[in-house]
């Protein structure tokens, strides 16, 4: 039976013949792909993090969008600090696009852009999904490896 592995991200390339590595690199790339997968579910709960604050703030818009000019209203300067405001047009919002930068928009353009962060991050966290997965699967292939490798230096070991 012969154990390959291959990256996902380069097809075209031949995968690793694990059969041919000795039990420490077998080891060592075993500890590299749970790195790896260590990071990539890092990276997956931000995504949901992110997802979840788009989310907010669309219904957040939806919910200004309703309300009257001149209505008081606590504006967040951090997440835990808010001041007294008074809503001006609840037909405009700021809108935060990153690294500091603001945009004014509508409240449909807003909630908009809140819906498509929203589509752009769920389709992200899918493919990151299916290259944890790919990932676990290349460490199980590596573990059932490593393990026959170690069987046979034992059995070596009894015979001698």
């Amino acid at each position: 039976e012969a154990f390959t592995m291959a990256s996902p991200q380069q097809p075209e390339e031949r995968g690793i013949d694990l059969m041919t590595l000795p039990p420490q690199q077998l080891a060592g790339l075993k500890e590299q792909l749970e790195a790896q997968i260590e990071q990539f579910t890092a990276h997956f709960n931000d995504l949901q993090l992110a997802i979840t604050g788009f989310h907010s703030s669309g219904v957040a818009i939806e919910g200004l969008a309703a309300e009257k000019e001149g209505k008081d209203v606590l504006i967040p300067l951090t997440t835990s600090l808010y001041c007294a405001g008074q809503l001006a047009d609840p037909n405009r919002v700021m809108v935060d696009i990153g690294t500091g930068y603001y945009i004014e928009k509508s409240s449909e353009g807003g909630i908009d852009y809140c819906k498509r962060k929203v589509q752009l991050l769920t389709d992200s966290l899918s493919t990151l999904a299916e290259m944890i997965q790919q990932k676990r699967r290349q460490v199980a292939q590596v573990q059932h490896v490593l393990q026959g490798k170690m069987q046979q230096m034992q059995q070596q070991e009894a015979k001698q």
